[in-house]
């Protein structure tokens, strides 16, 4: 009798096909993710090495910025030479004859690069009028200069400045400058981030020869963006980013414990709160910095008018999954203690959204992101956003008054392209909900195809190009 041939049961058979498959899998799925690490390590902790360079002989790169004791408080840092010396500030105020020498205190910066010292001064309870001023390290002064301490508690105006991140080619020096020609009764500067390119002396040089004349003379604020980093684990806000922007250094804040890092900053100008906050932080520190916006907001609580500066937007412009750290742990502190304006950069473009009360009548706070780089980046169009624009720098002119605030957007040639006001009523009715209102009914929006999107694989830049026809016919 013939033997039937027997075969493997379906359990049987499905072992061994398992067993042969899933290494298979498991080692493609290894493989995959350790090609995407080794392809992306010089993005996540690669730092370029910089180049070599001297550091000044003369005292220079003079950065004016407020201090750590409030309105009528200034600080001036500068660099010079490659070992300590003697150092201050010789200053007078006009009219009087008291000349005063504040001592300066020192750190020596070593890099990759080479070696340079950086000064601080601090400069207490000044009072309103004109200041002259030079700074000394050793037997060595630098040209002097001037600024003015105004009255906070009046209506004043400021600059705000989104990402700079400048070539090695002064792209932006001619457009600072005129716009401190056009607003030279400016009480200050606000930064965003990405004050430089990298944390190379190169690039420090290039901040500084942009502002010439305007570092200088005017304090300004600066909130710390991912390229002051050095990339690592954990990332490291460089020391000279701290030191230039001295009043971190003594700001008693901690945005991590995990390098005792003071990226974080808050003032009291007048009847405005300005809060900067350090977006770039390994996400395991937001914990701790949310517990220091806490803080910053209850201080704040008697402020007519609440700013918050970070680099990395809320609301991204660049996908719907980006932000959504930042905009979990700081979001509903915002919301919920009456922020009116939100400054941000990082995606090197322009953007403004606006707050939607219950009756979805626009409120606070409002969005905005800003950018004055030379480098131009792809726009991620949605519903959060009023208004977009691209392919030029933009700056924003922001006047504060008792019961409104004014921020106009300007273009590199001078046009107005944004224009937004919060009225909150007078002191009676400061409790009411503030009133939004745009003016740009009659302003064109920019969108252009650059650079970066003529690079796009076709069916992804068509895509793209129909996004913003879309939008601009929406």
């Amino acid at each position: 009798m013939k033997q039937r041939r027997s075969f493997p049961s379906f359990s049987v058979r499905f072992f061994f096909r398992r067993s042969v498959v899933v290494p298979i899998i498991t080692t493609l799925v290894v493989l995959t993710f350790a090609l995407f690490c080794w392809k992306s390590w010089g993005r996540w902790f690669g730092n370029p090495i910089e180049p070599a360079y001297t550091s000044l002989s003369v005292p220079g790169r003079i950065q004016l910025t407020f201090g750590n004791s409030g309105e009528f408080s200034r600080n001036i840092s500068w660099q010079c030479g490659d070992t300590l010396a003697p150092s201050k500030v010789v200053i007078v105020k006009v009219g009087s004859l008291d000349t005063l020498h504040i001592a300066a205190t020192g750190k020596v910066l070593r890099s990759t690069g080479g070696t340079t010292v950086l000064y601080h001064a601090q400069l207490k309870s000044l009072e309103q009028g004109v200041y002259r001023y030079r700074v000394q390290t050793g037997r060595r002064q630098s040209s002097e200069w001037q600024f003015v301490v105004r009255d906070p508690h009046t209506d004043f105006s400021f600059i705000y400045i989104g990402d700079i991140q400048d070539t090695l080619h002064s792209f932006t020096k001619p457009f600072f400058a005129n716009i401190f020609a056009r607003h030279p009764q400016a009480h200050f500067w606000l930064l965003g981030g990405d004050v430089i390119e990298r944390p190379h002396d190169q690039y420090w040089n290039e901040y500084f020869t942009s502002m010439d004349s305007i570092t200088q003379t005017t304090p300004f604020i600066a909130a710390p963006g991912n390229h002051e980093y050095l990339k690592g684990v954990p990332s490291i806000l460089e020391e000279r980013f701290l030191h230039v922007f001295s009043y971190f250094l003594e700001n008693s804040a901690r945005s991590g414990a995990n390098t005792g890092t003071n990226g974080v900053f808050d003032i009291r100008y007048g009847n405005t709160a300005i809060i900067t906050l350090d977006s770039n932080k390994d996400f395991w520190t937001y914990l701790s910095q949310r517990a220091w916006l806490k803080e910053a907001l209850k201080r704040a609580e008697t402020a007519r008018w609440k700013i918050v500066v970070l680099h990395h937007p809320l609301y991204s412009i660049h996908g719907k999954m980006t932000g959504l750290m930042v905009r979990a742990l700081f979001g509903s502190l915002l919301k919920d203690n009456d922020v009116d304006l939100v400054l941000q950069g990082h995606e090197h473009g322009y953007a403004r959204a606006l707050s939607k009360a219950d009756d979805e009548s626009p409120t606070t706070p409002v969005y905005m992101i800003s950018n004055a780089s030379p480098k131009d980046y792809i726009l991620y169009f949605n519903d959060k956003y009023n208004r977009y624009g691209n392919g030029m720098r933009f700056e924003q002119h922001i006047r504060v008054q008792q019961d409104t605030l004014d921020i106009k957007t300007f273009t590199e040639y001078n046009d107005l392209y944004d224009e937004i006001r919060i009225i909150k009523g007078t002191d009676s009715d400061k409790v009411a909900r503030p009133r939004v209102t745009t003016y740009t009914d009659n302003i064109p929006e920019h969108l252009e195809i650059n650079e970066r999107t003529k690079k796009m694989k076709d069916k992804k830049r068509k895509k793209y190009e129909q996004a913003i026809e879309m939008w601009l016919q929406r």
